[in-house]
């Protein structure tokens, strides 16, 4: 998979190697816009992270997931920048419901289960990897690789372990109160 000097010069790398079958599609989950509909620096390195899997022929597939509560979805301005980095219109799918991981889990495999497509890649920041993967299996997906955008610092990675460990503790509160 790739491999970066520079967490600020690459785009990303790979967290976990993919898996040599092929998979139906690779997944790029989407997280906020900034200001006027913009995509984020985390959005941006995702979708580099998601298009570098793609060409490397992983899968025939990209699906952008992220709805978000602006006029422009996340997958929307997703599947925009695969477009300017030459991915063709026909590759790309779009989920555009979604406002959190368990929503882009589920409306995801609705969207690929229907199509007939299960085996994925999982594109995300290194920290929401472990989570998401969860989510995206109990959803019913077979997730056979994932791919990790790393922090672009210290201090922004230790944020994201913490709020992914306060996702998780959530998630369980829910699930005990929905039992």
């Amino acid at each position: 998979m790739r491999n970066s000097a520079s967490p600020r010069s690459a785009p990303a790398e790979a967290s976990a190697a993919l898996n040599h079958e092929a998979a139906d599609a690779i997944v790029v989950l989407g997280c906020q816009l900034v200001g006027g509909g913009r995509p984020s620096e985390r959005l941006r390195r995702r979708v580099a992270l998601g298009v570098g899997v793609y060409r490397e022929g992983a899968a025939p597939l990209l699906v952008m997931s992220g709805g978000g509560a602006g006029a422009a979805t996340e997958a929307a301005v997703m599947r925009d920048l695969a477009r300017e980095a030459g991915v063709p219109e026909t590759a790309v799918l779009l989920e555009t419901e979604s406002r959190n991981t368990f929503e882009n889990a589920a409306y995801t495999a609705r969207l690929l289960h229907a199509i007939g497509k299960p085996r994925i890649v999982l594109v995300s920041d290194r920290a929401h990897l472990p989570r998401a993967v969860r989510l995206f299996r109990r959803a019913g997906l077979e997730v056979i690789g994932a791919a990790g955008v790393p922090a672009s610092s210290m201090r922004r990675a230790f944020g994201a372990v913490l709020y992914e460990a306060a996702s998780y503790m959530r998630g369980l509160f829910r699930r005990r109160r929905l039992s």
